[in-house]
């Protein structure tokens, strides 16, 4: 049998061809799923050991205590210590060259070259007050030799001298400055700021050992070596790359799910068309188990080296996706795991996919089998029990999750979601010759009917090949729904909540908003209200501590669910439905000597938090923890938003601080991450769709090989290569839309269910379908389909009428 499995595969490379595509994407994708994550991880180790390197030892405060200038002339003071230096960060925003505000923090440039935690990328670093350097990715617009201006902790602008650039690996969460500045510059613009860490280095010839233990008998710090330092940053911060490493595996399972099926598919062909070979086998004396071990025997061999190519491949994936998400340094770790994980899953997988053919092929028997083919058998009657089963019990769940609360629903749509997709699978075989006999009615010409038979002959077969691509497209219409739904939900939240066209907010967290502002702004021409913002915590007595809202005017407007909010006055209170739930209060209740007037809808829109409960903006003295402001803003309502802008921006310059923003920045910044993380997802699953198109070729492909004498026979009547062509390429085509329409039904149906149950639980979400992204999929999918059959099309011309009419 070992030969026989030898001189197989030499002799069907072909017909295996396609089949190992599959498993080499889909192991590709394991494989850069398991590169990228450790990527993530190598990143993070890089950058950890960028901010600890040349440190021997780290300080920290202990809790009550400061580390300022005199605690680092003590330890500078050590014997043992060649250098220390104080890491302070501070906020400190950049007037960019537009002149708006952008987020930035500044720390001190260390003297010591050694314990710089960055590397020079043009010019050179800052050695007098008045100088800066900026991180190389945030220092565009600015050249060098021309001013920065750099706004304090109070909102003064400084203007200081862009020296030079420096490098540095993604932070990966570490947090750190954009700019490098003096220790002086730093005390103008933070005067009060005191060290987060002081970093060691040793003189040379000192042990790290008893320097820690020396450094240890300075009151009032903590004190650990570098390495333990690097180790404890490199904790805190890796619990955030899990959730990385979970989203790349979930979509490494579903391509592998994805090759299964066309694995499955290929091999359920490959043994049908060698029923003949495997029942001689059985005639001349080889048992059930030899059929069915040299069926996977061949199924190995073909996983092991697909496997080692989709390894390899793997890591392009996962070069080209960090290159498209704009990575500067791209990261290729390769690991025992992730060898042997390629390696085992491609292999398992393939060989588990090809034992439901292995076992079919053993159930035939050997006299049947010599017999002449006949038609495939279409679905029976317990395909139909299964599919009405699975779609009753996704029915079901979906009326349950619709009815439960948002935990319990969460679960019960996920249940719903894969009953769905089972009972359309299991459907398949049922509705794909009623399909494919509608499309050929539809399209006209002798291609679409010869399309429409080959297709309808074998439902089975059709519906496989369709079956991936209803997956992958599943899976990519419930994402780009789903957050189409996100970015609507919040895109009308605003409107609903916000009566301005403007906000106005501060760009330093520390530094609130002058309280004249409002005023400043209501005086401005085509200005027609102006409402201030204040978010605090508040005490509510014997009700406890919550983030509540003060605010002026009407320009807020939640949804109110019962009571009148036109307008909060002294004495009144509205608090949330959260509030209401946890406390027990309703309209007319008093807390506080506040009378509660409303209770509303708490889901907030993005930049205004609404808090637990309103106020009016004259309680928040009497309410405030501390008597302080939070963070707040000023809202502002204008005749015509293109005409007031200038005006507006003209009336803040003398307020460096506020950050002018209008209700379509606010929309497009909350709608930012959803789109990047969509076009992340659309970039996974295009390959699960590729490793579909490529089952689709496969079908076609090993479909020719068992049509050719019928083909023949065809061009002996007259049908020309062209039309053989065609005819392929319109079957790919019929098989492409059967699986795009299942797929976005499942994925459409399947939005809308966690649309119902996530708004259910006061999430800003509607289900508002993308039709144009979609259909741009369909488009796709569509476009797809004919490049899929373009080989089978040309080698179905290319077989000689006289060698084709004698093919057995």
């Amino acid at each position: 049998m070992l030969r026989t499995v030898l001189a197989g595969l030499k002799a069907r490379p072909s017909r295996l061809l396609l089949s190992a595509v599959a498993v080499t994407l889909g192991v590709a994708f394991v494989a850069g799923s398991f590169v990228l994550t450790d990527a993530v991880g190598a990143g993070l180790r890089e950058a950890v050991a960028y901010q600890t390197r040349g440190v021997d030892a780290s300080i920290e405060a202990k809790r009550g205590t400061d580390l300022d200038d005199t605690t680092l002339e003590k330890i500078r003071q050590v014997p043992g210590v060649a250098a220390a230096e104080g890491r302070a960060t501070v906020s400190a925003p950049v007037l960019g060259p537009d002149g708006r505000p952008r987020d930035a923090a500044a720390s001190a440039l260390s003297t010591d070259e050694k314990l710089r935690p960055y590397d020079l990328a043009d010019g050179r670093f800052p050695t007098a007050a008045g100088e800066i350097a900026m991180e190389r990715n945030s220092a565009e617009g600015f050249a060098l030799g021309s001013p920065v201006t750099v706004l304090d902790e109070t909102g003064v602008p400084h203007p200081l001298k862009l020296v030079g650039t420096f490098s540095r690996p993604a932070d990966a969460g570490l947090g750190g400055s954009t700019l490098a500045v003096t220790q002086e510059t730093l005390r103008r613009l933070s005067p009060k700021a005191t060290f987060g860490e002081i970093v060691v280095r040793a003189s040379p010839g000192v042990g790290k050992v008893q320097l820690v233990a020396d450094l240890k008998k300075t009151p009032g710090v903590s004190v650990v070596t570098g390495k333990e330092a690097a180790a404890r940053l490199l904790r805190e911060t890796a619990p955030n790359t899990a959730g990385l490493a979970k989203f790349f595996t979930a979509f490494a399972v579903l391509a592998m799910v994805v090759a299964a099926m066309v694995i499955t598919n290929s091999f359920t062909i490959l043994v049908a068309q060698r029923s003949r070979e495997l029942a001689l086998l059985r005639c001349v004396g080889a048992g059930k188990r030899q059929i069915f071990g040299s069926v996977l025997a061949e199924a190995a061999v073909v996983g092991a080296v697909a496997s080692v190519a989709g390894l390899f491949g793997g890591l392009g994936v996962a070069a080209a996706l960090q290159a498209v998400a704009g990575q500067e340094t791209v990261y290729l770790p390769l690991t025992t795991r992730t060898v042997l994980a390629a390696l085992a899953i491609g292999i398992l997988v393939t060989a588990l996919a090809a034992s439901i053919p292995a076992w079919y092929a053993t159930r035939v028997a050997p006299i049947e089998a010599l017999r002449t083919p006949t038609e495939a058998k279409r679905a029976g009657r317990l395909r139909t029990v299964v599919a009405s089963i699975l779609l009753a019990a996704g029915v079901g769940s979906g009326v349950l999750a619709l009815q439960s609360t948002v935990d319990d629903g969460a679960a019960l749509a996920m249940v719903a979601m894969v009953a769905l997709l089972g009972a359309t699978l299991a459907a398949g075989p049922l509705i794909a010759g009623p399909v494919v006999r509608a499309l050929g009615s539809l399209v006209p010409g002798q291609p679409a009917d010869l399309a429409a038979l080959n297709a309808d002959r074998n439902p089975k077969r059709t519906a496989a090949s369709a079956a991936a691509l209803t997956i992958g497209l599943a899976v990519v219409t419930l994402a780009t729904t789903v957050a189409a739904g996100v970015e609507a939900g919040r895109s009308r939240g605003l409107d609903e909540l916000l009566a301005a066209d403007f906000t106005v907010t501060s760009t330093v967290s520390s530094r609130p908003l002058p309280a004249t502002l409002a005023d400043t702004l209501a005086a401005v021409p085509g200005v027609t209200a102006t409402a201030t913002r204040h978010s605090f915590s508040g005490d509510l007595g014997e009700y406890g501590t919550y983030q509540l809202t003060a605010v002026s005017g009407d320009l807020l407007r939640p949804t109110v669910l019962s009571g009148r909010l036109d307008r909060l006055g002294p004495g009144q209170i509205a608090i949330s439905k959260d509030l209401a739930e946890q406390t027990g209060l309703a309209v007319g209740d008093t807390v506080r000597s506040l009378r509660v007037v409303a209770v509303y809808d708490g889901v907030d829109a993005p930049g205004v938090d609404l808090g637990f409960a309103l106020v009016d903006l004259a309680e928040q003295g009497k309410l405030a923890m501390n008597g302080e402001s939070h963070d707040g803003s000023v809202l502002v309502k204008v005749a015509d938003p293109d005409r007031a802008r200038p005006a507006l921006e003209q009336a803040l310059s003398g307020t460096p601080i506020a950050k002018l923003s209008g209700l379509d920045e606010l929309k497009e910044e909350a709608a930012a991450p959803l789109r990047e993380t969509l076009n992340l997802m659309w970039a996974l699953t295009a390959l699960a769709v590729l490793i579909a198109f490529a089952g689709i070729a496969n079908t076609l492909s090993l479909s020719v090989l068992e049509r050719t004498r019928e083909s023949a026979l065809l061009r002996a009547l007259g049908l020309t290569r062209g039309g053989l062509g065609a005819a392929l390429t319109t079957e790919s085509v019929f098989v492409a839309v059967l699986g795009a329409a299942c797929g976005l039904f499942v994925g459409i149906a399947s939005a809308w269910l966690i649309t119902e149950v996530a708004s259910g639980g006061g999430e800003a979400i509607v289900f508002a379908p993308p039709w144009g992204r979609l259909g741009v999929l369909v488009t796709a999918a569509l476009v797809a389909a004919p490049l899929a059959a373009w080989v089978p099309a040309r080698r179905s011309g290319r077989v000689p009428v006289t060698a084709g009419l004698t093919a057995d």
